[in-house]
């Protein structure tokens, strides 16, 4: 489930249309105006089962309760709702009630940050067959909801570097507040030492170092100086000389949290729902942003849309949600095809492959037309490989391409 939000509407009212206006762009766009896309899709194959359309103003956090509670009603098998941090609040917590759930913890919250910088010694380790992934597991109480929480030390995060980039980003702030301090002009020390002392307050994970205070001298009036004056200039004030360093143990810190994140779910059943099987259910979220890339991608749909009343907006939206719902069934049907027979494709680097994406299978199938010779018909260019995939879509597929 992903940029899921949902208007309340009530059996007595009629269906409003949505408002097509400015709101948060996560495209970094605020001068256009937008329409949001609602979207749940399964884990298995990126299947879309629930599609609405929002709008441009409407919050995350606060119709992700809205939203699941639609949709259970007219989902009839049991399915576990899996959301991102937007979701996890105290007022959608208590909304959703026993709907069950996944959702990733946002680390702003105090408890998040005790367990992500808490040593994992006096926690439980539970099995995990996924290399590389370590979990551990606690029993937590948030908005009067009992949970379990997952803390997840990732492979791929403790390899990569980007936790150094908002980490680099906060020294430059910093460097810019001492840069102004030591511009200043201060009358006496002990005005200088206070002005240091609020400054250094301010620093989480920081210090001086190099710290010096040094006289500012008068300047010289324009001109020779007089001989019955040869004394140095007065002292005028005292300037500060630092230089800001951050701290081993805040780096060491900044690099755990990077590499863990927490998972926290209403599902109490450790059996049915086991760690490990939680983590590869919230991985599976991905299948609801690569939808939203189709959605959104120039070759398939569009970025921009050019129509002017809300109700054709709503109506070019469906055809959008119907076109991905076709692309993601073949795409399912094409892979698990190729698994059960233990053959692949080429991909764009001529690389064997038995998981391709519809996207490249359908650039694949360009330039093939329909001939008409003496009131006979025939598909042309029809290599081997692409009379294989539709042998392998089905009776249907060849059919339409006139294979037997």
């Amino acid at each position: 489930m992903g940029y899921s939000n949902v208007a309340s509407e009530t059996d007595s009212e009629a269906p409003q249309a949505i408002e097509i206006c400015r709101g948060y762009s996560r495209d970094h766009r605020p001068d256009l105006k937008q329409f949001l896309v609602n979207l749940i899709c399964t884990a298995e194959g990126g299947i879309p089962v629930w599609f609405k359309v929002g709008s441009g103003n409407e919050t995350d956090s606060q119709t992700f309760a809205g939203l699941m509670a639609a949709f259970a009603e007219q989902w009839e098998t049991p399915a576990l709702m899996v959301a991102d941090a937007a979701f996890y609040s105290e007022p959608n917590l208590q909304a959703v009630g026993s709907l069950p759930w996944l959702s990733r913890v946002p680390v702003t919250l105090k408890a998040a940050q005790t367990l992500v910088d808490s040593s994992v010694d006096s926690l439980m380790e539970m099995p995990c067959e996924l290399e590389g992934y370590r979990l551990w597991e606690q029993r937590q109480t948030y908005g009067g909801v009992e949970q379990r929480w997952i803390l997840v030390e990732s492979p791929h995060r403790r390899e990569s570097d980007d936790w150094l980039k908002p980490l680099e980003k906060e020294k430059k702030g910093l460097q810019r507040q001492l840069q102004q301090l030591c511009s200043q002009t201060f009358a006496c020390k002990p005005d200088a030492m206070e002005a240091l002392m609020r400054f250094q307050d301010t620093l989480t994970g920081y210090k001086l170092t190099q710290v010096a205070l040094v006289p500012v001298a008068a300047k010289h009036p324009p001109g020779r100086p007089k001989r019955a004056n040869p004394s140095e200039p007065a002292t005028i004030g005292y300037q500060w000389q630092a230089t800001l360093e951050r701290t081993a143990e805040y780096e060491a810190q900044c690099r755990q949290r990077h590499r863990r994140f927490i998972l926290a779910t209403n599902v109490l059943d450790a059996q049915a729902y086991p760690a490990e099987r939680l983590l590869r259910e919230y991985k599976e979220q991905q299948q609801v942003e690569r939808g939203f890339r189709f959605l959104k991608d120039p070759l398939f749909f569009t970025s921009s849309v050019f129509v002017k009343k809300p109700q054709r907006v709503e109506a070019l939206a469906l055809v959008m949600a119907l076109t991905l719902l076709v692309y993601s069934l073949g795409q399912r049907q094409l892979r698990a095809q190729l698994a059960q027979a233990g053959e692949t494709v080429l991909d764009q680097k001529k690389r064997p492959t038995s998981i391709p994406t519809f996207r490249w299978i359908l650039q694949t199938f360009q330039a093939i037309h329909l001939v008409s010779i003496n009131a006979g018909q025939q598909v042309s260019n029809l290599s081997e490989e692409r009379r294989n995939i539709i042998r392998l879509m089905g009776f249907p597929a060849c059919r339409y391409y006139l294979l037997n």
